[in-house]
């Protein structure tokens, strides 16, 4: 029997580090994640595919041991992808088994809580699932105590639960399912696959990406963003919207986001410090509300509440359109 995955409503991903969404200063991840720690972030999710990230975390992670030792918090990490191109996939066994303890090197840390299959559309099914596979070897190395929880992340919620429903068939269920920018203020896509995700055995399931990669907020998304032009204008229009109001496209999309509490976790990118403080106080004020109402109490910042709500709706509604609507990964 695994250990409870007693994981933060709010998850820390990593991607952020490598300078894909916006420039980061040198010193923040150091500041972001002790931050994190301090607020009671307590997992962070990284890859060898962000650049550095796996490299800059550990070394945070290290510095920080005395105080956050490696009991006192979740890593989740990936394999099978390792840059921007389709031949930069390899999921074979021997590959994911030196990826895992090649990420172990760079996070010091002798297991991982989890281990996802990264970005499973972009290879054949039998890649993930086969003998000579990623997912076997996963399990091979979860039988051996170097990982805790076997996972699949990628974007098309279809070829997810195919997955899901293959290893389930063979009694080897998948734990956890990491799906991105399909819970968000655009697509909500995820709340009708959630029950089936359960029903193959999967235990938890992990919501990424509530700014869809950069979209959802008041900067322009960047370049490489998925996005037609169409939704880009719908999401620049919605951010002007938003600060119509005196609000922020972003924190809106991260309070949409982190309202659904059929997720385990939300993974949210933060930059720096004040990202993460932004971040807790949205949950942190969820919570105060949700207790106010049970106590029949009203706050001032109920009305703050009220218009944020508004907003959203009115947004909702712009985005409507949009909302089982993905794009297409891999692209052509």
């Amino acid at each position: 029997m695994e250990k409870a995955f007693n994981v933060s409503k709010i998850s820390f991903g990593t991607s952020i580090f490598n300078g894909w969404h916006n420039p980061v200063e040198k010193h923040w991840p150091l500041e972001a994640v002790t931050r994190a720690l301090d607020l009671g972030i307590n997992e962070f999710d990284t890859s060898p595919y962000y650049g550095r990230s796996e490299e800059i975390l550990g070394t945070i992670l290290n510095s920080l041991r005395t105080r956050y030792p490696r009991s006192s918090y979740y890593l989740s990490t990936k394999v099978g992808r390792y840059g921007p191109n389709k031949e930069d996939f390899d999921y074979s066994s021997k590959r994911v088994r030196e990826s895992v303890e090649e990420s172990c090197r760079r996070l010091n840390t002798n297991y991982f809580d989890v281990v996802y299959c990264h970005d499973v559309e972009f290879v054949s099914l039998e890649d993930v699932v086969g003998e000579g596979g990623a997912l076997k070897e996963l399990f091979r190395l979860k039988q051996e105590g170097k990982i805790k929880y076997v996972g699949i992340s990628g974007y098309p919620l279809d070829v997810l639960i195919r997955i899901s429903q293959i290893q389930y068939d063979r009694g080897q269920p998948v734990d956890v399912v990491l799906s991105y920018s399909h819970y968000c203020l655009h697509n909500t896509c995820l709340s009708s696959c959630i029950n089936i995700f359960h029903s193959l055995g999967v235990i938890y399931v992990m919501n990424a990406s509530p700014l869809s990669m950069g979209l959802l907020r008041e900067a322009p998304a960047p370049d490489w963003h998925p996005a037609p032009p169409e939704l880009r204008e719908a999401a620049s229009k919605c951010a002007m919207l938003a600060q119509k109001e005196g609000l922020k496209l972003s924190h809106l999309a991260i309070q949409f986001a982190l309202e659904y509490e059929e997720v385990k976790s939300t993974i949210i990118g933060f930059s720096n410090a004040k990202e993460v403080e932004e971040g807790i106080e949205c949950l942190s004020r969820m919570s105060r509300r949700k207790i106010n109402e049970k106590a029949g109490v009203i706050e001032g910042e109920d009305e703050k509440y009220k218009k944020e709500q508004i907003v959203i709706n009115m947004i909702r509604k712009y985005m409507k359109s949009w909302d089982k609507w993905s794009w297409r990964s891999p692209p052509e």
